[in-house]
């Protein structure tokens, strides 16, 4: 294996990462591999995983998830209480709650942060997570449309964006279901009962951030009329935080590093006082630097490339596969017109349908995902939430045959010499392997149906925002659980969701999400949601193509309370690692 080690030492030179210094590694009592840099690291804008649990190390919830049993325990807050109706909830803060700088964690703090995912100023890409609070949803509409005026105005000026901004934040006490009768009680009244709720209020949206710090930090702008908060609030010298850490050091494309805050209430009980995330977007190389002792946790190796199974098939102990509660799929942009101004073929969902059921999932399982990823025809992963069962015989079969037909029926012959179907491309982030699924799905399309198909790959934050402003035509995707509910899943897809990147509008679809949301009987509410992803897979807004499978590298000898599951809960502060 010694020309494989020279191989790698020579991919180390060449990427610039003998750069990393091992005495620095060492310093640092938990040490892991990040592949890709970080967008966000606000908790009420994180969306990627990996931003989410750089995110979850900063700041602390009201609640967190306790592990390895997954339930929910205190955190910010050492109670809560449910009223009978399942409608309030009440949250006591700790008393020893404490930002980095020393003041105490208050009730109102929780208020601004969820004020700020409200605000579609901030174009939050979970806010219809606080929809479910009442008066939440009625209000992130109102603002929306008052946004909306305010733009058509000609007149804009400073004064009446910030008379308007005035109006909403009045607004919001008023008719948003929050109050905080002092600094250590937070009331929350909810539209409807939410079975999940607390498992939301441990996700990153749900936690707060330093009013007296952020607030100043943002803007109004003239133009739009939206307070625009400025982004590098976040940067290491001014972050203030109230999670089990600090934010010592973030250099770009590089590393970050944590330290133990001082103030955090709970640092006796925590496992390390120090985290070093090191940015290394070549699987092999962060091999090589966990090998060689520098490296304690490689949680981001992609499960379907060749390195992934080359370490599941050696037998080694420090490999550890864990199915996960996501999947891998397609975008298709629905939108009528694309971002040049031309026809968009996609939205007619039979061209959709017909680019799926061209898509041979057995085979890219088999050859690329390698470590026995499920083919996937739900969006919803099958076993993954108990009591719902994805309607799996909805989904989009491989059949060329009837492919060619749908395609003939919406105008397109697969055939040379027809109306043929052009200008497609796939858009896809650089770095995980991503290019070799798309490279055989274009292979498979064009056999099939004739089809050339451009491939289009971006560095990360570029794909990410070209995703965010629907400017694609196909993208590849991944979206895991946030909780344990399908709603996680399918909600996305709903007209007016942030994350609804491939613009996927269909009313039906968005009424019976209404409709389980309001109703009470959960065998019930599951066949509710159950429909609506019949009609969605019928539509094919997205291609799901396999379920992921997650793979960690790590000795648990050394490496304690990593506790790798399905939903991605992490508590990295618990995490001992025993040199």
């Amino acid at each position: 294996m010694r020309w494989l080690i020279a191989i790698l030492v020579l991919d180390l030179v060449l990427a610039g990462a003998l750069v990393f210094n091992v005495g620095e590694a060492q310093r640092a009592d938990l040490v892991f591999v990040s592949g890709g840099g970080h967008k966000f690291l606000d908790p009420q804008l994180v969306t990627w995983l990996d931003d989410i649990r750089i995110t979850e190390c900063l700041f602390e919830p009201l609640v967190r998830i306790k592990l390895p049993e997954m339930v929910i325990e205190p955190a910010a807050a050492e109670s809560y209480s449910v009223d009978a109706d399942g409608l309030t909830y009440t949250f006591q803060l700790r008393p020893t709650a404490r930002w980095s700088n020393g003041d105490p964690v208050t009730s109102s703090d929780f208020i601004f942060a969820w004020r700020r995912a409200l605000m579609p100023d901030s174009a939050a890409g979970y806010s219809n997570l606080l929809w479910l609070i009442d008066g939440g949803e009625e209000f992130f509409k109102w603002r929306q449309a008052q946004l909306q005026a305010y733009a058509k105005d000609e007149k804009n000026n400073l004064a009446e964006a910030q008379r308007l901004l005035d109006e909403a934040i009045e607004r919001f006490g008023k008719t948003v279901g929050l109050s905080a009768p002092d600094d250590r009680t937070l009331v929350v009244r909810l539209a409807r009962p939410i079975p999940y709720f607390l498992q939301l209020c441990a996700f990153a949206t749900y936690m707060p951030v330093h009013r007296a710090s952020v607030e100043p930090q943002a803007s109004l702008s003239i133009d739009s009329g939206r307070l625009v908060q400025d982004p590098y609030w976040t940067r290491p010298d001014r972050l203030i935080c109230n999670g089990p850490y600090l934010l010592a050091r973030r250099r770009f494309r590089r590393d970050l590093l944590l330290t133990a805050n001082p103030n955090y209430w709970n640092r006796a009980a925590m496992g390390n006082r120090s985290i070093l995330e090191r940015i290394v977007t070549n699987p092999s190389i962060a091999l090589m630097l966990y090998e060689s002792g520098e490296v304690d946790w490689l949680p981001d190796i992609p499960s379907t490339s060749q390195l992934a199974a080359d370490l599941v098939s050696a037998g080694r102990r420090d490999v550890h596969v864990v199915p996960g509660a996501g999947t891998y799929f397609y975008n298709f942009n629905c939108q009528a017109t694309l971002p040049d101004g031309a026809v968009n073929p996609l939205v007619d969902p039979r061209v959709r349908r017909a680019l799926s059921m061209t898509i041979d999932r057995e085979i890219i399982v088999k050859t690329l995902g390698r470590l026995g990823q499920p083919p996937a025809y739900t969006f919803t992963p099958v076993g993954a939430v108990p009591g719902y069962d994805p309607p799996v015989e909805a989904g989009a079969r491989f059949d060329p045959e009837a492919a060619r037909k749908l395609l003939a029926a919406a105008g397109y012959d697969p055939q040379q010499g027809g109306n043929h179907l052009e200008g497609l491309s796939i858009l896809y982030n650089t770095g995980f392997g991503h290019e070799l699924i798309a490279q055989q799905i274009t292979r498979t399309w064009k056999k099939h149906l004739n089809i050339d198909v451009t491939l289009n790959g971006q560095e990360k934050s570029v794909f990410g925002d070209r995703l965010d402003n629907h400017n694609f035509i196909i993208s590849r995707a991944g979206w895991f659980g946030d909780y344990v509910d399908p709603t996680t899943f399918l909600d996305k897809f709903e007209s007016s969701n942030n994350n609804n990147d491939a613009a996927y509008s269909n009313a039906e679809y968005d009424q019976l999400l209404k409709q389980a949301a309001a109703e009470l009987d959960q065998a019930k509410r599951m066949k509710l949601l159950r429909r609506a992803e019949v009609i969605m897979l019928h539509d094919q807004p997205i291609a799901p193509i396999y379920q992921y499978v997650e793979l960690n590298v790590y000795d648990e000898g050394r490496v304690k309370n990593l506790n790798p599951n399905p939903w991605h809960f992490r508590r990295l502060e618990l995490v001992r690692v025993e040199r």
